[in-house]
């Protein structure tokens, strides 16, 4: 019986041996499998760190140079040795234009690039024909070098702007923002405020720089669309949100709200009391800016692309200064307008690897250290968290203290996209309105029209196109 017990005990010894070895030598091989499995693919995507895939891109090359693009380029194909990123650069944009037609036209999935800076005029079509491959999941990805937040938080735009028939079809890279750029020497030396707090105060900012023997303001007067960077505020700053929400909407009689007739009426009011260059109406908009850097004009009405765009002719030691357009009511804030860059479209008939990856050099060019050098071609970066302490003699001072202003708590940022709409209209009617709306700032700019006739106008032919539309 003893030795019975003995042999049991040993036998029962003997399996708990074998089972713990076993249980350990599991574990070890599942470790090793483990540790197999994340060095075959990237952290990050999950995508294969083995498979070679070679991406091809087409752009433009145009006044922002190169380099900015080939620096995401390099520093993506660092971190993913694997991906080879082929770019092909098109001189001018009237060329990429052409190639862009002559590749729809063959329809050829072949001879098409994974990833385009853009489609031109054919963008919405194409994204109706579903030859645009949506990007969907990206607004959920991770930043790259901000694992905690998502895309969807870390970025400035609007998401009615993002989406495209309920899709993500392209991610904004960067911000042109627009407003007023004034001449900080100037502003110091004679003791006038560079922060108006509201219309009233502008007003009187006006008059002290008129009674100085300076033209406060200059704009291209040639070119209509320089007005709207700066006065094109006031609407949204006096209607607020629900002015926004109509224009977005297509409501109707848009261009009879009192918050676009303000706009209209204190444009008359400016052009009554002379504070216009004098020459305005008759300048391009690099001749709008020359008279500005020559001190002809205390404040010009540009993009945050100025410097970079007068950059040859830059009086030694300019100091820039910038406003968002004071034209709001006391109380209420100031709105700064912005314009997105949205490059990087991707066609859907492409091998599902060179899309997948091309979605992730997407994603890279969301990276801090890459929107730092797209900021060197005048543009701000679209990051929330981007600090404009890290841009200090590093690029150009317009787009610094831009960059300042917009991170401001005190603005409202709103994006001055004409496309912003909950759908295109695209009937000869609308294709009429921007000459209407331009044509109408110039005839207030002349005295040829009051406010009244020009806001009875524009909304005659905005209702008509609204018609036509239905």
């Amino acid at each position: 019986m003893t030795f019975r017990r003995c042999c049991f005990t040993a036998l029962i010894v003997l399996v708990l041996v074998i089972t713990i070895f076993y249980g350990c030598s599991k574990k070890e091989d599942e470790k090793e499998l483990s540790k197999g499995a994340s060095d075959l693919v990237y952290l990050e995507n999950g995508l294969s760190k083995d498979e070679k895939v070679e991406l091809n891109l087409l752009m433009p090359s145009q006044g922002m140079g190169k380099d900015y693009f080939q620096y995401a380029v390099d520093t993506f194909e660092e971190r993913f040795p694997n991906v080879k990123v082929k770019v092909r650069w098109v001189e001018g944009r009237p060329a990429y234009r052409n190639l862009i037609q002559s590749l729809l036209q063959s329809g050829n999935d072949e001879d098409m690039y994974d990833y385009f800076y853009g489609f031109e005029g054919w963008t919405e079509q194409l994204i109706e024909q579903g030859k645009i491959e949506p990007q969907d999941d990206l607004w959920q990805r991770t930043l790259y070098d901000n694992p905690k937040v998502k895309v969807k938080d870390g970025i400035l735009a609007d998401e009615r702007l993002i989406f495209k028939d309920g899709h993500v079809f392209s991610l904004p890279e960067g911000l042109s923002v627009l407003g007023l750029f004034y001449n900080k020497k100037m502003f110091k030396k004679n003791g006038w405020t560079e922060e108006p707090k509201d219309w009233e105060q502008f007003l009187s900012l006006c008059a002290e720089i008129k009674k100085s023997g300076i033209n406060p303001m200059v704009i291209a007067g040639q070119v209509p669309g320089y007005l709207t960077f700066t006065w094109g505020a006031i609407p949204f700053e006096v209607g607020g949100q629900e002015y926004a929400d109509n224009l977005y909407n297509w409501k109707p009689n848009i261009y009879l709200d009192p918050a676009y007739i303000t706009m209209l009426e204190r444009l008359e009011t400016f052009v009554k009391k002379g504070y216009f260059h004098p020459g305005t109406i008759s300048f391009d908009h690099t001749q709008a800016q020359m008279e500005f850097l020559q001190e002809e004009a205390a404040m010009v009405s540009s993009g945050c692309w100025i410097e970079k765009e007068m950059e040859s002719v830059m009086p030694t030691g300019f100091e820039w200064g910038f406003m968002p357009f004071p034209g709001n009511n006391k109380g209420q804030k100031k709105v700064v307008l912005t314009s997105e860059s949205q490059p990087g479209y991707i066609w859907k008939n492409r091998p599902t690897l060179n899309k997948q990856w091309a979605k992730e050099f997407k994603l890279w060019c969301l990276n801090l250290k890459v929107q730092k050098e797209f900021m060197a071609t005048g543009l701000i970066s679209v990051r929330k968290d981007f600090k404009s302490d890290s841009l200090k003699g590093e690029t150009a001072s317009a787009v610094s203290v831009v960059q300042k202003a917009i991170q401001s708590n005190e603005l409202i940022v709103q994006t001055n996209r004409q496309d912003f709409r909950i759908k295109p209209i695209t009937n000869v009617e609308m294709a009429k309105m921007n000459k209407t709306i331009d044509d109408g700032y110039v005839k207030i700019i002349t005295k040829k029209a009051n406010a009244k006739q020009v806001a009875e106008d524009t909304n005659r032919q905005y209702m008509k196109a609204l018609a036509a539309a239905k």
